[in-house]
């Protein structure tokens, strides 16, 4: 068995490269089955830098990461939260539910009904960019999200961001792929929605080789 100072060794220089995706799987490996004789107190860095790899790293590991990740509620919210664009509709669910029934109150968030359908009416814009901005995310985000064929995450957006139905069928009959179903709005809880939403926006702060070496 590798010892914990090589495996760290190893992570470490992934890391160094920012070569996320083959780290992102490692980590993932590592969180769901933690090797016998690993100091606890590395636990938690790695898991952060699992969070980190997580968000970067390309739409197919995503996509794998999320299906193994189903089922594991030891893993934390936030990570799970991290998938929740990649993940099939069942662990989407799931997710939903995790954050309604076990995260804390979220922060109160508006998402500005005027400036997202000024923006979602003008053509010639870039309604992409336009999201990200208003939401405070990413563009990969804003992409995924207004991809997304069921319209389930263009609800997550609008519900978190404290914006009515109206506002979402307006914005989801301008923008989202043909033949979203509006009534998924109804579907999503806004306590869940708004902490989906919460994590999306938090800044994705790298862990330093420097934190996960001092925890073992």
């Amino acid at each position: 068995m590798v010892r914990a100072d090589e495996r760290l060794g190893q992570l470490l220089a992934l890391a160094a490269e920012r070569r996320w995706s083959p780290l992102a799987r490692e980590l993932c490996d590592l969180l769901l089955y933690w090797p016998p004789g690993w100091p606890g107190a590395m636990h938690a860095p790695i898991a952060a830098l699992f969070e980190t790899a997580l968000r970067e790293a390309d739409d197919d590991t995503q996509t794998v990461l999320a299906g193994r990740l189903a089922g594991h509620s030891e893993i934390p919210l936030k990570l799970m939260n991290a998938v929740y664009l990649a993940a099939p509709a069942p662990l989407r669910r799931e997710i939903l539910m995790r954050n309604e029934l076990e995260g804390p109150e979220p922060a109160p968030f508006v998402l500005s009904r005027p400036a997202l359908l000024t923006a979602a009416r003008n053509r010639q814009g870039d309604f992409t960019g336009a999201l990200a901005r208003l939401g405070g995310f990413s563009r990969r985000t804003a992409t995924a999200v207004l991809n997304d064929a069921t319209g389930e995450a263009l609800a997550v957006v609008c519900r978190g961001g404290d914006l009515d139905r109206a506002g979402f069928s307006a914005v989801a009959l301008l923008r989202a792929p043909e033949s979203v179903p509006l009534a998924v709005y109804d579907s999503v809880a806004p306590k869940a929605a708004a902490l989906i939403t919460a994590d999306w926006r938090r800044s994705n702060a790298t862990v330093s080789p420097e934190t996960i070496a001092a925890a073992e």
